[in-house]
């Protein structure tokens, strides 16, 4: 799969590079954080039918979010976010590596990354389309039935369909299969609204509320983060319980608080000759070496704090396997398969170790009981 980097200029214009269009292709736009069983219907969709038509199958994606972009300029007198508030999005399930991973799993030839822009953003949705027609040689647009574009969200799916009815392209409208919708209460938790029960914002609800157990099934697999292992205090080795800390930077939206069942996933040092794309399929398939079953802690180590103490959110992961592995400065991926427990303060060090115990037997159960059902299905 190849993949594109695009930046409108200040005007909002994109310059499309001309390999793009050498090929007529069918087309769908989005952001596709999270990468779902929605947006996985829509890209099985794109391929499907770039295959009959003999097009090439391609996505564009937004990079920031528009809703990063739109939400910081209401809130700062219309100004860009900064770089560093888009490199660590709160909102952002899933890094862009990921989705870019899962897109040519599922059959894309061509990703298009396009930064999203005010000025890119204030262009009409008639504009846009007219220009992936003539620039990327679009012949069929693919897009969900609540999809939107183009300044002040015009573009609706009526409007694009009468767009299309002028025969300037076709337009393949697709539902999810999904179960329909479901209730989210507002940011102040005072109102609620619907949104669809497959769609990223109620994905990034269930994930902060630590109910990954139903992320994994409107995700298809388990919800990740990934990042750097560093040094703790070592605390867990000495309880006989080693674990893998991530660093504060890692990538991927942080569960609750709260002990859950998974697996931890050694990609290597960054100067790994295996810390490639193929080498790191390689790491993450069932039965790998380099996949283990995790007893996943996030929270802030309540036991160990002295009263009125206050540390920040850690992810700890417990590689639940006889001997002890040192991952120091490599990259981890860290997958969330179910919900344990939550957080408590223990009495002492000995009622931890128990309760760790347990965490271990459990998570060794789930884990088994999930990749016996992987390899059947």
């Amino acid at each position: 799969m190849k993949v594109s980097q695009v930046s409108p200029d200040e005007s909002g214009i994109v310059s499309w590079p001309g390999t793009l269009g050498a090929r007529s292709s069918v087309v769908t736009i989005g952001v596709f954080d999270g990468m779902h069983r929605g947006h996985q219907a829509l890209l099985r969709q794109v391929v499907e039918l770039a295959a009959k038509g003999q097009d090439r199958p391609m996505a564009l994606v937004f990079d920031p979010s528009p809703k990063l972009v739109h939400s910081y300029a209401d809130s700062h007198d219309m100004v860009e976010p900064p770089s560093d508030l888009i490199r660590h999005d709160p909102d952002q399930i899933m890094p862009m590596e990921e989705r870019l991973r899962l897109m040519a799993q599922l059959g894309l030839e061509q990703v298009v990354v396009v930064r999203y822009t005010l000025a890119f953003a204030a262009k009409s949705y008639r504009f846009f389309l007219k220009q992936l027609t003539e620039r990327l040689a679009m012949r069929t647009l693919v897009l969900g039935r609540d999809a939107r574009m183009g300044a002040g969200r015009s573009g609706d799916i009526g409007a694009i369909g009468a767009l299309a009815d002028t025969g300037l392209f076709n337009l393949e409208v697709v539902d999810d299969q999904g179960p329909g919708d479901c209730t989210l209460p507002d940011a102040d938790g005072l109102e609620r609204h619907q949104v669809r029960a497959w769609s990223s914002t109620h994905l990034r609800q269930l994930i902060q509320d630590g109910d990954v157990d139903t992320a994994l099934d409107i995700l298809g697999r388990p919800h990740m983060v990934q990042g750097m292992v560093i040094h703790g205090e070592q605390r867990g080795r000495r309880l006989g319980f080693p674990t893998a800390n991530l660093a504060p930077d890692s990538q991927g939206m942080m569960p609750a608080d709260g002990v859950y069942a998974g697996w931890l996933v050694d990609l290597g040092l960054p100067t790994d000759p295996m810390a490639t794309p193929e080498g790191r399929e390689g790491r993450l398939a069932q039965g790998s070496p380099w996949r283990m079953p995790a007893a996943i802690s996030i929270g802030t180590k309540e036991t160990f704090l002295a009263p009125g103490e206050h540390m920040p959110q850690v992810l700890e992961a417990n590689a639940v396997r006889p001997d002890w592995v040192d991952l120091y400065g490599h990259r981890v991926r860290v997958e969330f398969l179910s919900r344990l427990r939550g957080q408590k303060r223990y009495a002492g060090e000995e009622p931890l170790k128990q309760q760790l115990a347990l965490d271990a037997d459990r998570t060794l159960e789930l884990t088994k009981a999930a990749e016996r059902a992987f390899s059947v299905n």
